[in-house]
């Protein structure tokens, strides 16, 4: 007599999804490479900030909310950023606290 494993409907297989392969290495960009790139695009806007405001001191830029528009931008993307650190050392502190 021989022994057939259980079937169960609707449930497949994992190695006929996965082709029975290994986990496979992640295409694009690093994790690393994208915050950095996140980190660059706050300093850039802050950049363009400055730059409005020292415009605006000389008197090369005649809109004042030209001026404010990119000094709250600058500002949004710099609390983005900072929410954003925040939830990662959040979340490596609660790793850092898992018991193995």
């Amino acid at each position: 007599m021989a022994i057939s494993p259980v079937r169960i409907p609707g449930v497949v297989d994992p190695r006929q999804v996965y082709g029975g392969a290994g986990a496979q290495p992640a295409t694009g960009p690093s994790f690393a490479t994208k915050l950095q790139e996140a980190i660059q695009t706050v300093d850039r806007a802050q950049d363009f900030r400055d730059e409005m405001i020292e415009g605006a001191v000389s008197g090369r830029v005649g809109e004042v909310h030209d001026v404010m528009i990119a000094a709250e931008e600058a500002q949004l993307a710099f609390e983005l950023m900072l929410e954003i650190r925040n939830k990662l050392l959040e979340s490596y502190n609660q790793i850092m606290q898992m018991q193995l």
